[in-house]
């Protein structure tokens, strides 16, 4: 029975020396007192927080085809499909080759009266389609499309457009596409001299021409130096065309022109070599400086704009 009871005293022992090993709790620690410390800025949280709530319920891009291609002539559809489109958001679609808006919700900002917006309601997918119509598409046409919307930073969908010419497809299959073949046969005609001299605060006017066609231009505008030159680009600016067989006509006309407007403009079409002309402003007495295929004083009579 003894040498049982000697395990047992062994145990006893070791747990009194770790209780009394035990190191005893600091008398009166000090709290922790929350206040001393760093002072945290809850509303600039709070308002972390409604940022984030707000970038949740903006709209985002469902996805859609990002390039079209149709052939020349044929209507264009450039796709933009925007989910969770909220009030107090609007589409907007701009061509980025001169950063153009073409339109803002459903109404065409382009007086080219080719283009135009279709949009269809889609509730059962919460989305709302906004679809860019280009009719009549010419080979200018081809390139880059974004769709946007008004966000808090704008998003952006870009859609690339391309423009087959058919004629260009059969010269590719050709045998003889390495030969050097000629420009077109029609040639856009500007009157008057090659430079054009008028006065700061004149009016000039540039009358184009292109004859012998058998069928009219898909498309007749101006360039100056190098870009499209529309009506968008300045005030002032009146721009007429004729597209019809035989002969074609545009004319352009420049208000209240300055130096700014000096440089070269050239007539352009897709079916014709283009031609081009120097406007040159001189800071000199005002006066009507129409050019046209007369003589400038007929077409000042003609057009029936007095001088300045």
């Amino acid at each position: 029975m003894f040498p049982t009871t000697i395990p047992c005293l062994h145990l006893m022992l070791l747990c009194c020396v770790l209780v009394m090993g035990k190191p005893s709790p600091r008398s009166n620690p000090a709290p922790w007192d929350w206040q001393t410390g760093e002072q945290v800025d809850y509303a600039k949280y709070n308002k972390y927080e409604e940022e984030m709530k707000k970038m949740l319920e903006q709209p985002y891009f469902a996805r859609v085809n990002n390039k079209t291609a149709v052939k020349r002539g044929e209507v264009a559809f450039l796709p933009c499909r925007v989910k969770e489109m909220n009030e107090g958001y609007t589409v907007s679609w701009m061509r980025l080759s001169d950063v153009t808006i073409l339109s803002v919700g459903s109404l065409a900002f382009s007086s080219d009266q080719r283009y135009g917006v279709v949009h269809v309601s889609r509730p059962r997918i919460q989305a709302d389609d906004w679809t860019l119509l280009i009719n009549t598409t010419t080979t200018m046409d081809s390139g880059k499309y974004e769709c946007s919307v008004n966000t808090m930073p704008k998003i952006s969908h870009v859609v690339e457009l391309v423009v087959e010419d058919p004629m260009d497809i059969i010269m590719q299959d050709s045998p003889y596409t390495d030969a050097q073949y000629p420009g077109p046969s029609a040639m856009a005609v500007i009157s008057g001299p090659a430079t054009h001299h008028v006065s700061s605060g004149s009016t000039i006017g540039l009358e184009c021409r292109i004859s012998h066609l058998s069928t009219p231009p898909t498309s007749l505008y101006w360039k100056k130096e190098g870009k499209v030159f529309t009506a968008r680009d300045r005030p002032g600016i009146s721009l007429e065309s004729e597209k019809v067989p035989g002969v074609s006509t545009t004319r352009l006309f420049i208000s209240h022109v300055t130096t700014d407007d000096s440089g070269q403009y050239s007539c352009c079409s897709d079916i014709a070599t283009p031609d081009t002309v120097r406007l040159v402003v001189t800071r000199a007495s005002p006066g009507s400086a129409l050019t046209g295929h007369n003589s400038c004083s007929n077409i000042s009579s003609t057009h029936g704009l007095p001088a300045l």
